[in-house]
Protein backbone atom coordinates (compact mmCIF):
# COMPACT_ATOMS: atom_id res chain seq x y z
CA UNK A 1 0.00 0.00 0.00
CA UNK A 2 1.01 3.47 -1.08
CA UNK A 3 1.74 5.77 1.81
CA UNK A 4 1.05 9.64 1.57
CA UNK A 5 4.46 10.48 1.36
CA UNK A 6 4.85 7.82 -1.56
CA UNK A 7 2.17 9.68 -3.88
CA UNK A 8 3.69 13.20 -3.03
CA UNK A 9 6.70 11.92 -4.17
CA UNK A 10 5.40 10.34 -7.75
CA UNK A 11 3.62 13.64 -8.53
CA UNK A 12 6.87 15.31 -8.07
CA UNK A 13 8.37 12.95 -10.10
CA UNK A 14 5.48 13.41 -12.69
CA UNK A 15 5.72 17.01 -12.39
CA UNK A 16 9.49 16.93 -13.06
CA UNK A 17 9.08 14.60 -16.27
CA UNK A 18 6.65 17.15 -17.35
CA UNK A 19 9.43 20.02 -16.89
CA UNK A 20 11.73 17.96 -18.98
CA UNK A 21 9.91 17.28 -21.57
CA UNK A 22 9.23 13.44 -20.97
CA UNK A 23 5.89 13.23 -21.40
CA UNK A 24 5.39 9.22 -21.79
CA UNK A 25 6.48 8.54 -18.28
CA UNK A 26 4.84 11.39 -16.78
CA UNK A 27 1.58 10.29 -18.00
CA UNK A 28 2.50 7.16 -16.72
CA UNK A 29 2.83 8.32 -13.34
CA UNK A 30 -0.40 10.54 -13.71
CA UNK A 31 -2.44 7.92 -15.04
CA UNK A 32 -1.52 5.72 -11.79
CA UNK A 33 -2.04 8.07 -9.40
CA UNK A 34 -5.31 8.82 -10.55
CA UNK A 35 -6.76 5.47 -10.38
CA UNK A 36 -5.08 5.35 -6.75
CA UNK A 37 -6.75 8.49 -6.02
CA UNK A 38 -9.74 8.96 -8.21
CA UNK A 39 -10.96 12.86 -7.88
CA UNK A 40 -7.97 14.22 -6.61
CA UNK A 41 -6.67 17.44 -8.67
CA UNK A 42 -2.60 16.60 -8.69
CA UNK A 43 -2.27 14.15 -11.04
CA UNK A 44 -5.18 15.85 -13.59
CA UNK A 45 -3.41 18.49 -13.30
CA UNK A 46 -0.16 17.12 -14.76
CA UNK A 47 -1.95 15.14 -16.62
CA UNK A 48 -3.46 18.27 -18.58
CA UNK A 49 0.11 20.10 -18.51
CA UNK A 50 1.68 16.81 -20.35
CA UNK A 51 -0.82 17.66 -23.00
CA UNK A 52 -0.68 21.66 -23.24
CA UNK A 53 3.16 21.25 -23.08
CA UNK A 54 3.50 19.44 -26.66
CA UNK A 55 0.50 21.60 -28.49
CA UNK A 56 -2.73 18.64 -27.40
CA UNK A 57 -4.54 21.51 -26.34
CA UNK A 58 -7.93 20.16 -26.97
CA UNK A 59 -7.14 16.94 -24.32
CA UNK A 60 -5.77 19.49 -21.84
CA UNK A 61 -8.78 21.60 -22.14
CA UNK A 62 -11.07 18.84 -21.36
CA UNK A 63 -9.01 17.62 -18.32
CA UNK A 64 -9.07 21.14 -17.22
CA UNK A 65 -12.40 22.25 -17.72
CA UNK A 66 -13.54 18.80 -15.77
CA UNK A 67 -11.66 19.49 -12.68
CA UNK A 68 -13.42 22.75 -13.29
CA UNK A 69 -16.48 21.76 -13.22
CA UNK A 70 -15.86 18.58 -10.80
CA UNK A 71 -14.16 21.58 -8.08
CA UNK A 72 -15.01 24.39 -8.72
CA UNK A 73 -13.42 26.29 -5.79
CA UNK A 74 -9.83 24.54 -7.08
CA UNK A 75 -9.22 27.79 -9.00
CA UNK A 76 -5.74 26.84 -10.07
CA UNK A 77 -7.51 24.92 -12.54
CA UNK A 78 -8.81 27.90 -14.60
CA UNK A 79 -5.26 29.80 -14.49
CA UNK A 80 -3.63 26.45 -16.46
CA UNK A 81 -7.11 26.55 -18.84
CA UNK A 82 -5.89 30.07 -19.23
CA UNK A 83 -2.61 28.96 -19.94
CA UNK A 84 -3.96 26.69 -22.28
CA UNK A 85 -5.85 28.67 -24.28
CA UNK A 86 -3.20 31.62 -24.46
CA UNK A 87 -0.83 28.75 -25.57
CA UNK A 88 -3.56 27.51 -28.41
CA UNK A 89 -3.97 31.11 -29.47
CA UNK A 90 -7.23 31.74 -28.03
CA UNK A 91 -6.22 34.69 -25.53
CA UNK A 92 -9.71 36.52 -26.25
CA UNK A 93 -11.13 33.00 -24.08
CA UNK A 94 -8.16 33.03 -21.67
CA UNK A 95 -8.77 36.81 -20.30
CA UNK A 96 -12.02 36.17 -18.29
CA UNK A 97 -10.41 32.95 -16.39
CA UNK A 98 -7.51 35.01 -15.59
CA UNK A 99 -10.05 38.41 -14.25
CA UNK A 100 -11.88 35.31 -12.42
CA UNK A 101 -8.51 34.05 -10.53
CA UNK A 102 -7.23 37.58 -10.16
CA UNK A 103 -9.91 38.43 -7.61
CA UNK A 104 -8.60 35.56 -5.45
CA UNK A 105 -5.95 37.25 -4.56
CA UNK A 106 -3.98 33.97 -4.28
CA UNK A 107 -0.05 33.97 -3.27
CA UNK A 108 -0.30 30.79 -4.98
CA UNK A 109 -0.96 31.74 -8.44
CA UNK A 110 -1.08 35.31 -8.29
CA UNK A 111 2.52 36.10 -9.98
CA UNK A 112 1.42 33.79 -13.01
CA UNK A 113 -2.49 35.41 -12.99
CA UNK A 114 -0.47 38.55 -14.02
CA UNK A 115 1.81 37.50 -15.95
CA UNK A 116 -1.11 35.81 -18.21
CA UNK A 117 -3.20 38.43 -18.43
CA UNK A 118 -0.10 40.69 -19.60
CA UNK A 119 0.46 37.53 -22.82
CA UNK A 120 -3.52 37.34 -23.09
CA UNK A 121 -4.01 41.36 -23.64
Amino acid sequence: MLREKDLQTLAELGFCAVSMGNMLPARTIFNALAAARPGHEAPLMGLAMSHYMVDEFAAAEEILRGLMRDNPDFALAGVHLALCLILAGRKEEALPLLREAGKRDDPLYGAMVAELTGLAS
